[in-house]
C-alpha cells in the first residue's frame, strides 16, 4: 500500500488570536509558503459573515488557493488567501469588525507570522496520532 500522506505538503500554521470589540476571540491560522504569506480564508469569514464557499466568487485566482495544513494537531484541506485576497474579503464585509480586522491584521497578525519559528510538520502519518 502506498503512502498516501507522504505524497501531500503538509503546511505548517501559525494560529494568531484575533479579539474584536467585544467578540470572542478567534484563532486566525497563517503560513508562509514560496515567501508569500497565507491566510486561511475560513477564520476570516467566520469573523467577516462572509459564507466559505463564496471566497471562489469574491477572491480571484491569483490571490487564493488550497493547502493541506496542520492546525489545532489535525490535517485540514482549506482554501488560503493571499494578503490581497484579504482585503478584498474585507472590503465585502459590512460589519464593523472588519476595519478593526484589517488594522490588526497588517499590524501584528501578518508581521508575527515572518517572526515566528517554523512549526514543525509531521514527516509521516504516525507522528499525526
Amino acid at each position: 500500500m502506498d503512502d498516501v500522506m507522504g505524497s501531500i505538503e503538509v503546511q505548517p500554521t501559525v494560529a494568531v488570536t484575533f479579539r474584536g470589540r467585544g467578540d470572542k476571540p478567534v484563532p486566525v491560522h497563517l503560513f508562509v509558503k514560496a515567501g508569500r504569506r497565507w491566510i486561511v480564508a475560513s477564520d476570516i469569514c467566520r469573523i467577516l459573515g462572509i459564507r466559505t464557499d463564496t471566497v471562489t466568487q469574491l477572491v480571484p485566482e491569483p490571490h487564493r488557493s488550497h493547502a493541506t495544513v496542520l492546525s489545532k494537531g489535525s490535517v485540514q484541506s482549506v482554501t488560503t488567501i493571499t494578503e490581497q485576497g484579504f482585503a478584498l474579503l474585507v472590503a465585502q464585509s459590512p460589519k464593523l469588525a472588519a476595519k478593526t480586522l484589517q488594522e490588526w491584521m497588517t499590524a501584528e497578525a501578518l508581521p508575527s507570522v515572518l517572526k515566528a519559528p517554523k512549526p514543525k510538520a509531521p514527516a509521516t502519518q504516525g507522528e499525526l496520532f
